[in-house]
């Protein structure tokens, strides 16, 4: 049988004249037929898809140029997550609104907090750390806010306005700069406002204060704009003449009043059933906010304590001593690695070993033991090692600690015969808060004989002329909002309604009220109004701030990178 591979020839002209001379097709070509029809359609498919895949990296690779990715050297997989909501934790530390907030940009602001720390003289320990790690994160959020409304509104700082500032009035921190670098002192030490006013405006500042003055230019187009910002919010600060008059009528309006009371906790046990069903329901509505816990890690630890300041021996001994210390306990964790954690334990002759479950996040002090501070090196540890794995060892607050993990914990709900009590407790509270309104409900108050109501009833108490200013306290029962507003409508003789509490239940009748005088309100309601503007005019600025950062979304990844 012959076969023809013919130069040049298509696989179906090469069929057809086979056929012509009729021959008979050979099966294993005729396989090969049918694989290469197969393989150019599958090409074929792949160059009309090729389009689609082409135009989609096309995309990403333009929206990363756009949005700066690939151009500041980050890379097309952070850049493509993001789209998806997602944050690089190799670059950035979370996400305030649609903005990634670089690692680099935290870092640098936690170093400023920490050296004002520094400069007030605080023992840098890791709880003053963790607590800069919060300001700064804080700071970042406002910062934000702050810088999107200050362009909103077009109060960005011009350079004039740092240089009128810095020529009028100058800060006392920048005259001490200045006298520092040996500029405008009299003969007395102090700063020369007239001749440094002077050389300013006719020669310029020295040569020698160009590093300063660029430090302090920066940091006034931050100050000045906040402070325009919260002027701005503080003059749109109204307060009505009916406001005033309210506040005024709390602060200088007697009151005198009998009271009628239960107090919460006398109601008994005994009284109050709680049924297991109403444990269960209660359980299941607090479960996910109150008694989730978080994935944790269970480790083991040694810890080599700081040696104790009041001992005999002198600083010489204790600094070799704590030397000594820090030796063994890289030693031990040296050891631990190379072998294991249970056989360095013999081979060090240790005998205090504890164990504890960590969580990642930075509630509770992550489950860290309180005189360790908030040890962020070994909760890292913790959640980026595996099963048996032991860590150097870690500087804490009271002393050298080496870890060694044990297990990991799946996140779980506590058990409800764990909070079973508690749980119990809490509802039997509210139950004695009801039990007594019934019990007041039923005594007919308002045509009944107060004093003899508590005669017959060893749960009510009477309290009869009890005086103090409408919005004050009053005896037994303290301050009381609820109460506040029934007083200010109430007339002589007439009876509130029965007011809850967390400690009473209770229901009064005023006896006597002072008048209110409205002359004498007229009189002084200017001065009235200035003392309550003054009072109200920071309130404006911290209420919208804290309004804006309760409404912005913020992702906060600290907890997974430090």
């Amino acid at each position: 049988m012959r076969v023809f591979f013919l130069r040049g020839y298509s696989s179906a002209g090469r069929a057809l004249e086979w056929h012509s001379r009729g021959q008979r097709f050979d099966p294993a070509y005729l396989h090969f037929l049918k694989f290469k029809g197969v393989f150019m359609l599958s090409m074929s498919k792949l160059r009309d898809n090729s389009k689609w895949v082409l135009w989609t990296l096309l995309f990403f690779f333009v929206a990363s140029m756009t949005v700066g990715g690939l151009v500041g050297g980050a890379n097309i997989l952070g850049t493509i997550q993001s789209f998806f909501g997602k944050v690089d934790t190799t670059l950035y530390v979370g996400k305030i609104g649609n903005e990634s907030i670089p690692i680099s940009y935290f870092l640098n602001e936690r170093q400023i907090q920490l050296n004002r720390f520094r400069q007030q003289g605080r023992n840098i320990d890791s709880r003053a750390e963790q607590n800069a790690s919060d300001f700064a994160w804080n700071n970042i959020i406002e910062r934000k806010i702050k810088d999107e409304k200050i362009n909103e509104l077009n109060m960005v700082v011009q350079p004039d306005e740092v240089y009128n500032f810095l020529l009028l009035s100058p800060p006392l921190a920048f005259q001490n700069n200045l006298k520092e670098l040996g500029l405008f002192k009299d003969e007395e030490g102090n700063f020369d406002l007239d001749s440094y006013q002077y050389s300013v405006s006719n020669k310029g500042i020295p040569d020698t204060a160009r590093n300063l003055l660029l430090t302090w230019e920066n940091y006034l187009k931050t100050f000045l704009a906040d402070r325009k910002l919260q002027s701005f919010f503080n003059n749109l600060n109204s307060i009505s003449d009916y406001e005033i008059k309210n506040d005024y009528k709390l602060n200088n309006i007697n009151c005198t009043i009998d009271i009628l009371n239960i107090k919460v906790n006398d109601v008994s046990d005994s009284l109050i059933t709680i049924s297991d069903d109403e444990i269960l329901d209660q359980y299941n509505n607090d479960k996910e906010e109150k008694y989730k816990n978080e994935e944790s890690i269970t480790l083991q630890y040694i810890q080599f304590e700081n040696l104790n300041s009041t001992t005999d021996l002198d600083s010489l001994q204790i600094i070799d001593l704590q030397d000594s210390l820090l030796q063994l306990s890289i030693d031990f964790s040296s050891d631990a690695q190379m072998t294991s954690f249970e056989e360095a334990i013999q081979d060090y002759d240790i005998t205090k070993i504890d164990t504890i479950k960590v969580t990642e996040d930075f509630k509770n002090n992550s489950g860290l033991p309180f005189q360790m501070g908030a040890v962020r090196q070994a909760i890292r540890f913790a959640f980026d090692n595996n099963y048996g794995d032991t860590s150097d060892s870690f500087q804490t607050d009271n002393g050298l600690a080496v870890f060694n993990i044990l297990g990991k914990n799946k996140s779980y709900y506590t058990d409800l015969e764990e909070l079973k009590g508690s749980i119990e407790r809490s509802l039997k509270r509210k139950h004695k808060q009801d039990y007594s309104y019934e019990l007041l409900s039923n005594t007919d108050y308002e045509s009944k004989d107060w004093k003899e109501l508590a005669e017959n009833n060893e749960l009510i108490s009477f309290s009869n002329n009890i005086s103090s200013s409408m919005g004050g306290s009053f005896q037994t029962i303290g301050r009381n909002n609820s109460l506040i507003s029934h007083l200010n409508s109430m007339d002589n003789n007439e009876f509130s309604k029965i007011i809850k509490s967390s400690s009473n239940v209770f229901v009064v009748k005023l006896i006597t009220k002072d008048k209110f005088n409205d002359d004498n309100f007229a009189v002084i309601l200017d001065s009235l109004r200035t003392e309550s503007s003054l009072k109200a005019r920071n309130k404006v600025y911290n209420q919208w701030l804290n309004s804006k950062k309760d409404n912005l979304e913020v992702i906060d990844l600290r907890s997974k990178i430090f």
